[in-house]
């Protein structure tokens, strides 16, 4: 096999993983994604956002709107919105989950 031919065989060898990757995103995350988006399912389109041990977020769009979802061991759902601050705190997200969790204002806040 010349150099040119291994090359250009890598070369189709990555596109085709490439196309591979890309159609083992979850049916269940463009399900979830375009019930909160109301959108007809050949419409979206989704990419993963990020990646924890736990959760993987991905990104769903359809026209100009997008919604992210959380897929776990549980299996996917989308992902609630940040909660606003209250009198008892203020939510941060959970960098392993990617749940919101209510931080507790200091004592010395609250007067």
């Amino acid at each position: 096999m010349t150099p040119t031919r291994g090359r250009s065989l890598l070369l189709l060898l990555g596109i085709w993983g490439l196309g591979a990757c890309a159609r083992e995103a979850p049916v269940a995350v463009v399900q979830a994604g375009m019930r909160n988006l109301r959108c007809p399912s050949g419409e979206g389109v989704l990419w993963l956002n990020r990646e924890t041990p736990k959760v993987r977020e991905y990104v769903v769009t359809c026209d100009f709107r997008y919604t992210r979802v959380h897929c776990s061991d549980r299996g996917c759902r989308a992902a609630r919105p940040k909660p606003p601050c209250t009198k008892v705190g203020c939510f941060e997200e959970d960098p392993v989950t990617l749940e919101w969790k209510l931080r507790p204002r200091p004592s010395w806040a609250a007067r």
